[in-house]
């Protein structure tokens, strides 16, 4: 019985190595796990290579042994700090979406170019290794590059994050079915950076925001990468959520 690697990537970032699947590792990490208080959960799967660069990963794929009864091993920690920056891009695979009743949505990486960004100040969740939300006059790729680059000030050395949905009313406000708190302070970052695109790329909204809802207010999906590759895992659609996973999407909607 192998071992897989997996990346938990909201709230904490951790290591884990499991002789589970992605789904079963998914529903036991909401619903399995009393050491789990938040409900929903995130996380990457691994390409196990990376043990041989990697200590804490091949420490975790040696101490993920069956138990003495023949059961699989649900979870082995090998790192909760500082995870994502010693595991390259090429190395993550499917994203696993979980909802807080273990409902497991998995995503595939696609290609992304540039053109496909639209105009206009955008609104992004970290997600690992920092948090905050955030607005910026860059699209994805231009803001991987940006805030993976050492030269600036305030840098990490690789990202996940994603493309949230800012969508605004005739007047001016934030949609009222969009689930974030102050709204209004949202609207204001969002101008503030619309109106110097060149001088303010980037501006925090919230340190530590409320993630209520937050499997709703995904706009085009989720970006992983560094200065040198990206990887894209786009959000279906809701008609396609409708059609396709309507029983991931109704739970997440609770």
């Amino acid at each position: 019985m192998e071992p897989k690697l997996y990346l938990i990537c909201n709230r904490i970032e951790a290591l884990v190595a499991s002789h589970l699947s992605a789904e079963e590792f998914g529903t036991y990490m909401a619903v399995g796990s009393r050491k789990n208080n938040y409900g929903w959960v995130m996380f990457v799967e691994v390409d196990p290579s990376v043990a041989n660069t990697y200590p804490a990963a091949a420490e975790a794929i040696k101490r993920c042994e069956v138990h003495s009864d023949g059961q699989p091993r649900r979870s082995k920690y090998g790192a909760i700090y500082r995870v994502m920056e010693h595991i390259p891009v090429s190395a993550y695979g499917k994203l696993h979406l979980v909802t807080r009743d273990g409902r497991v949505l998995a995503l595939e990486a696609q290609p992304y170019s540039g053109d496909q960004d639209s105009k206009g100040p955008r609104l992004y969740q970290e997600l690992s290794p920092v948090t905050p939300m955030i607005t910026s006059s860059l699209g994805p790729a231009g803001f991987i590059k940006f805030i993976t680059d050492p030269k600036n000030l305030v840098s990490v050395p690789r990202i996940l994050f994603a493309d949230m949905l800012a969508d605004r009313e005739p007047d001016g406000r934030l949609a009222g079915y969009l689930p974030y708190t102050n709204p209004g302070h949202i609207c204001d970052c969002l101008d503030d950076v619309a109106a110097n695109p060149d001088k303010k790329m980037t501006k925090t909204v919230n340190r530590n925001p409320d993630m209520n809802g937050f499997f709703r207010t995904i706009r085009k999906g989720f970006f992983l990468g560094d200065a040198q590759e990206m990887k894209y895992y786009p959000y279906p659609s809701e008609d396609e959520m409708d059609d396709q996973h309507h029983t991931w999407w109704r739970s997440a909607s609770l």
